[in-house]
């Protein structure tokens, strides 16, 4: 499973580039600007349906263009599949395959399972708890439908029980019985996602630990592990706990308690990551988190997933980093594509490994162009 061909037109720097794959490893190397991570934007473009930023596709636009497209071949057991995203203001977005038009662009999400590291994950150690929420409830929901079920019946009754604490302040009144009405909406799919949250995290913290201690020595000891109002999970400590923030609720016009307070805890001998760790530390965390949301996602699929690596060699020591590529090289069995600004770190990182085992490819992209080497 891998993409063997690459044409783009009118897509972001490129204003025309047809270029070929190998099945392991693709080394994008060259300055900042010049086009590597569009290369890899544009395979996220055939393998989901968007972009990395989900801002509509006019920034991927060539400026001056009056159209993109994206023309991908993809080849699964056997069968080569072409895949071509075009973007034509006013009339859209279309997705081909085969050269059939896709009815809705959902039928083609999970086709190509993938796996993006990009400069802008190093918000899932700084960001705010929704960053970490929406990473573990966009990777469950992949895999277990009664998840993102629960998860839309319990933000759709969430939505409602703050509309309802919003009316009273308004008009100045209360209504115990009604709140309890959306209580008890909230419960129990509330009860169902916290613990698949905890299944998860059983199992994915594991994984975890695994692919940080193969980039870094023992000496540093990370951990994993759900922040929450709940202990128990049952009706009653539910019931409890809405009746215990209930002035809290009615001044703030918010729900205070549930599970779309939790948080994931990070840290590295017993000290937060986001203020005690390391540059190196920070980005590890980031590059092992994903790469255990990889296997995971390898497992639950069947398939090998798309690998796309952007930067990620960037502040890290040579330790780690030949710890990363012996990782891509062993572990890692799906095409993988990683961008460097440098040629020669790049080229040294993957140096000694068995080529007859994983290949590994280097291109350089320079001023619009990529030239294999």
């Amino acid at each position: 499973m891998y993409f063997t061909s690459l044409q783009l037109t009118q897509f972001r720097n490129y204003s025309f580039l047809k270029t070929c794959f190998c099945p392991g490893i693709n080394a994008l190397t060259g300055n900042n600007g010049e086009g590597k991570t569009n290369i890899l934007e544009a395979l996220h473009y055939l393998a989901v349906t968007q972009g990395f930023q989900r801002r509509g596709e006019g920034y991927a636009l060539q400026e001056g263009s009056q159209y993109f497209t994206v023309d991908g071949k993809w080849l699964e057991d056997d069968e080569l599949l072409r895949i071509q995203c075009s973007f034509m203001p006013p009339k859209g977005k279309s997705m081909l395959l085969n050269r059939q038009s896709l009815r809705r662009m959902s039928d083609h999400i999970g086709r190509i399972p993938i796996v993006t590291v990009l400069p802008s994950n190093i918000q899932l150690i700084h960001g705010s708890p929704s960053v970490r929420r929406k990473f573990m409830d966009a990777f469950i929901s992949q895999y277990n439908r009664d998840y993102l079920n629960a998860l839309l019946r319990y933000e759709k009754a969430l939505s409602q029980r703050k509309a309802l604490l919003t009316l009273f302040a308004d008009r100045r009144t209360w209504d115990e019985e009604q709140l309890n009405l959306w209580d008890r909406q909230l419960i129990g799919p509330g009860i169902h996602i916290h613990e698949e949250r905890g299944k998860f995290l059983k199992e994915f913290a594991s994984i975890f630990l695994r692919y940080f201690r193969l980039i870094v020595s023992e000496r540093e000891q990370p951990k994993i592990e759900l922040s929450s109002d709940l202990t128990l999970n049952t009706e009653e400590e539910w019931e409890e706990l809405f009746l215990a923030s209930r002035q809290q609720d009615r001044y703030s016009q918010r729900t205070r308690v549930g599970i779309h307070r939790e948080d994931l805890n990070f840290t590295i001998n017993q000290q937060g990551v986001k203020y005690y760790g390391s540059q190196g530390q920070q980005k590890t965390y980031v590059i092992a988190l994903k790469l255990a949301q990889y296997e995971m996602l390898e497992q639950r699929t069947g398939k090998y997933p798309l690998l796309l690596l952007d930067d990620v060699f960037d502040k890290l020591d040579i330790h780690r980093l030949r710890s990363i590529a012996r990782i891509l090289h062993s572990e890692v069995k799906g095409q993988v594509f990683i961008t460097d600004t440098s040629l020669e770190r790049t080229r040294e990182v993957f140096s000694g490994f068995d080529e007859n085992r994983r290949e590994v490819k280097f291109y350089v992209v320079r001023e619009g162009t990529v030239t294999v080497l």
